[in-house]
């Protein structure tokens, strides 16, 4: 059933650029700490069940290359092409770009350091410094993995990280939100409950989570007394692994369907296309009044560019996965 939460993650991503808000908390950065934790689980039994192996890492990256660029290169394009049509400035495209802006969108990983690079003065696709955060964790991945000591001692480096940011030490925005030393935390943990799910260990895995649930509930009441929770980004990412994980734990092992499998394929497309709909249909921004229209043709464009464009390969990337 992780189609479905996928796809109401980026439903909630989506909303939030409306600046839609709960009670005074950014539903995006909850979804997005989701998406981390979603992740980590699916790489890690993606890993485990045909990239074991550390020579077969390369294969891995050919693996993730084929299922994230299409789609995102696509709607790069079309900006890009919007852009060169309206010449049309916004926030995150706020001037013509250079060959440094383009590289940077190509990459991918450079707009996950815009605090440092100022890629965000011309980024096509916004929501993409995640997707910067999430190829990073592709590129250590199939070194983590399938080593536990490896995977704990990463996961109490990261841990501190982010125990910092929350106190406010570092940025608790950069650190706790969007850079890898922080969030590769959330990753890991959704590797490691899919571990237990692996083994059959249940019992195990509802412990965990409950631990975790637990432990990021005293947080908040810790932050809460010493005024630090209002810091930005620190309750919404410690509500976003508290759910993150609850929903995770109870929808992973569950069947997939044929609906929940289309929620899943429409998702990656509402993540990267939103940005591109407000600027091109909502220019004066979307009302709560707009929001489900706006929604439903983010879900609408998806569909379709999913089937143009991803949908043929597909059958490529698991015949890929069977020959290693």
């Amino acid at each position: 059933m992780l189609g479905t939460l996928r796809l109401l993650l980026a439903l909630a991503v989506a909303a939030s650029h409306t600046n839609l808000r709960m009670f005074g908390l950014n539903p995006g950065v909850m979804a997005v700490v989701g998406f981390y934790l979603i992740s980590g689980y699916v790489m890690a039994g993606l890993i485990r069940r045909h990239y074991s192996q550390g020579a077969q890492a390369p294969a891995f990256y050919l693996d993730r290359a084929i299922r994230l660029l299409p789609q995102y290169l696509f709607y790069a394009g079309l900006t890009l092409a919007w852009y060169g049509f309206t010449q049309a400035n916004t926030q995150f495209l706020s001037h013509a770009p250079s060959a440094g802006d383009l590289v940077n969108n190509l990459l991918i990983i450079p707009l996950n350091y815009y605090m440092y690079n100022g890629s965000d003065g011309y980024t096509l696709i916004p929501p993409a410094w995640s997707l910067g955060a999430e190829v990073q964790f592709y590129l250590l991945a199939p070194w983590l993995l399938v080593w536990p000591k490896r995977l704990l001692a990463f996961g109490l480096l990261s841990l501190s990280v982010y125990l910092a940011a929350l106190a406010g030490i570092i940025n608790s925005d950069w650190f706790g939100y969007r850079l890898l030393p922080g969030v590769l935390l959330f990753f890991l943990l959704g590797a490691w409950l899919q571990g237990l799910h692996q083994q059959g260990q249940q019992r195990q895995a509802q412990a965990m989570t409950l631990g975790v649930a637990a432990l990021a509930t005293l947080a908040i009441g810790l932050l809460f007394i010493n005024g630090n929770l209002r810091q930005p980004y620190n309750f919404e990412t410690l509500l976003g692994l508290i759910f993150g994980l609850l929903l995770l734990q109870a929808l992973a092992t569950r069947p997939r369907t044929r609906w929940d499998g289309l929620a899943g394929d429409i998702s990656y497309g509402v993540f990267l296309n939103h940005f591109l709909i407000i600027w091109t249909f909502y220019p004066q921004g979307v009302s709560s009044s707009q929001l489900p229209g706006f929604l439903a043709l983010s879900m609408a464009l998806s569909c379709l560019s999913q089937r143009l464009v991803e949908q043929s390969l597909l059958k490529l990337r698991h015949r890929f996965r069977k020959t290693h």
